[in-house]
């Protein structure tokens, strides 16, 4: 794997104010995550569902955040990247404070899966403006922030959920709504319209590669033709499968073992911890090396830590096996959502933002479902052996193929150069800024 130069220090002026409140306004957003990791409860305890039929609800509410993550990504690119976020947030809104009001489990279920479909929008929305609004030398720094503004919401927000569900459900939803409507109101006073409006012949000079359709072409087939990013893409959809059985598979073997719910718990009290105070020193260090050898060895790290939950049969030896598969997030996630803004045209930034975001969703559809597979029919040692073995596979394959991510990262920073030039959008990073070399 060849390695290319790693950027500069990005100190946090050298990121436009647009950027921060955006950071600031997706801060507000996972502070408020009340109803999604409550709505099973709500369901069976609230609502009165067997726990079959919650389980098909919050199929279905996955079912609208997975199509949404696809169309999110494309309206951005058609409609404007700030008209879908704040639609997505508004809609939010009123499907939140709607959903207490009503009666009966199919018309609460069919209000859920509404919900997912908007919900599930914003997200690819957010990468693709940071991506517009960040010059490419610095978007490794942004995006974790960005990561680190999700880890830190997602921590604080369940501790107030707690309190407030043993007092009210209804307040779980009626809160998350008011923090989702003060988000969309700061991306509505503070942060402007991110897509360039600039015609092809100013970038599609600068695209050429034969290995891909970057440049060819329109719309989410082009992106589906870019044979570089969708081979990056399915790899991670490999390694999102590997990386989900630490929490969805990982409780079934906890509870085999006969560890109480509370070990589980604790996990992931420390996962969120961890996240929070080292996500930012960890960037620091990270952002000395290549953003290809980051990426690879992060995917090693979080093979060996699933692969020693093989032999954990302990609380201490499962809070070892998290810690290092921790570390292992801290440097894969952030820097491929970095590495997919820096790979996508330009012109259809949104597009490739919502078929990674697509990956993610189908993996958290996918993974429990083999995991589970596995775990009864070959037993949790093969799981987590098994597991670990095609993490390594993967971070194997990312190293072979890194020399054509890193060649069309040259090209997309050239006409990222090329169009910033000729269009400036307010709040982003000034042209002479964003005409630098970007490093991989």
């Amino acid at each position: 794997m060849t390695t290319a130069k790693p950027p500069g220090h990005t100190r946090l002026r050298d990121l436009p104010a647009a950027f921060w409140w955006l950071w600031t306004a997706q801060l507000v957003v996972w502070i408020g995550r009340f109803v999604v990791p409550y709505m099973t409860i709500y369901l069976t305890t609230a609502v009165g569902m067997s726990a079959g039929q919650a389980g098909l609800v919050v199929a279905a509410y996955g079912v609208g955040v997975v199509a949404s993550s696809l169309t999110g990504g494309v309206l951005a690119d058609r409609v404007g990247r700030r008209k879908v976020l704040l639609g997505s947030e508004l809609l939010s809104v009123v499907v939140l404070v709607a959903i207490p009001l009503v009666e009966g489990p199919l018309l609460i279920a069919a209000l859920l899966t509404v919900y997912g479909l908007f919900n599930g929008a914003a997200g690819p929305v957010i990468h693709t403006m940071v991506g517009d609004l960040v010059a490419p030398q610095h978007r490794r720094t942004a995006f974790n922030y960005n990561y680190w503004a999700v880890n830190l919401g997602y921590a604080i927000g369940p501790l107030a959920a707690g309190f407030m569900a043993e007092h009210s459900f209804s307040l779980l939803f009626w809160c998350q709504a008011a923090l989702v409507l003060v988000s969309a109101c700061v991306v509505a006073a503070k942060v402007p319209e991110t897509r360039l409006h600039v015609p092809d012949a100013v970038t599609s000079g600068h695209l050429q590669a034969p290995a891909g359709a970057v440049g060819r072409g329109d719309g989410l087939l082009s992106v589906l033709g870019d044979r570089v990013f969708m081979t990056f893409a399915a790899v991670m959809f490999v390694y999102s499968c590997v990386y989900v059985q630490s929490t969805t598979t990982l409780p079934l073997v906890m509870a085999e073992q006969g560890h109480p719910s509370s070990h589980f718990g604790v996990l992931l009290t420390l996962n969120g911890l961890l996240l929070c105070l080292l996500q930012l020193p960890t960037a620091r260090l990270f952002n000395r090396w290549s953003r290809d050898l980051v990426i690879v060895l992060a995917i090693g790290v979080t093979a060996v830590g699933v692969g020693m939950q093989a032999a954990a049969s302990t609380l201490a030896m499962y809070l070892v096996t998290v810690a290092v598969w921790t570390l292992g997030e801290m440097g894969s996630h952030p820097q491929a959502t970095s590495l997919t803004a820096d790979l996508a045209d330009p012109r259809r930034r949104g597009r490739y933002q919502g078929v990674y975001g697509l990956t993610h969703s189908l993996a958290m559809a996918v993974g429990p479902v083999a995991g589970g597979f596995v775990l009864d029919a070959f037993g949790s040692r093969v799981l987590w052996l098994g597991a670990a073995a095609v993490g390594v596979v993967v971070a194997v394959l990312l190293a072979a193929t890194a020399h054509s991510r890193q060649r069309r990262v040259a090209e997309v920073a050239a006409a990222d150069a090329a169009g910033r030039a000729a269009q400036v959008v307010p709040g982003s990073a000034p042209p002479t800024a964003a005409a630098e070399p970007a490093h991989t």
